[in-house]
């Protein structure tokens, strides 16, 4: 009995010294306004980036969801070193990440935006090697999709649109009556409100992204990159 107490003794021991020497040295990410963590370990097998930290990626090129399905890969650069503030190398610009469209909804009536739903597959390192990732796009939105902004822009663009047509139609029907001025504002008042109306009904905008556009990441699951892959 006292052999296996014994023999228990050393083998916790041993693993706990194991733990311990795995643990390595904490070193620190730059600071994201939204992350709560920005905390690496960095070992003599390789650095973890841990749970909670930011990446920046850039779109590898123009991106359309128009011409994009289910199952598509997009691929994301790193526009610099990713490196702990002690000086730690993570991951090099010459890596890339690579990601699966796991969803697509097509824009929808009533200026619905489209959504697109990101796997995010793995970093491709330099060498080849494929490290695997949890992340995922930061924010309270988890797709990519146009904003208000742009849908605003969209609205704006009918109701400016239809309402010169509107005006022109206006116009010609107020010379005919003997009263232009009263026409164009009559015509252009309609053609605003139609052009404003039917903004809003047509169905929404695609994602568009172009290439070198930033996008923020979420390490969603602590993130182990090997020593033989820098």
């Amino acid at each position: 009995m006292l052999k296996k107490f014994v023999s228990l003794c050393i083998m916790s021991g041993f693993l706990s010294a194991s733990a311990l020497c795995y643990q390595g040295q904490i070193e620190h990410l730059e600071i994201n306004k939204q992350q709560r963590n920005n905390l690496v370990n960095v070992t003599p097998y390789g650095s973890i980036i841990q749970r909670g930290n930011y990446l920046v990626v850039n779109f590898a090129q123009n991106f359309n969801s128009k011409y994009y399905k289910h199952g598509d890969y997009i691929q994301f650069t790193f526009d610099h070193d990713i490196m702990t503030s002690e000086g730690t190398m993570l991951i090099p610009k010459e890596a890339s990440l690579v990601a699966r469209i796991s969803e697509l909804q097509d824009p929808e009536w009533f200026s619905k935006n489209a959504k697109v739903f990101l796997e995010f597959i793995s970093i491709l390192m330099p060498d080849g090697e494929k490290v695997p990732v949890a992340l995922s796009i930061a924010g309270k939105k988890r797709f990519l999709q146009k904003g208000a902004r742009a849908t605003a822009g969209k609205i704006a663009a009918y109701t400016l649109s239809i309402g010169a047509a509107g005006s022109g139609i206006g116009a010609a029907i107020g010379t005919a009556a003997g009263n232009t001025v009263t026409g164009l504002i009559v015509g252009g008042s309609i053609g605003g409100g139609v052009g404003l109306v039917t903004g809003i009904v047509s169905p929404g905008l695609h994602y568009k992204a172009k290439q070198g556009q930033p996008l923020i990441l979420r390490v969603s699951g602590n993130l182990a990159i090997p020593n033989n892959s820098l």
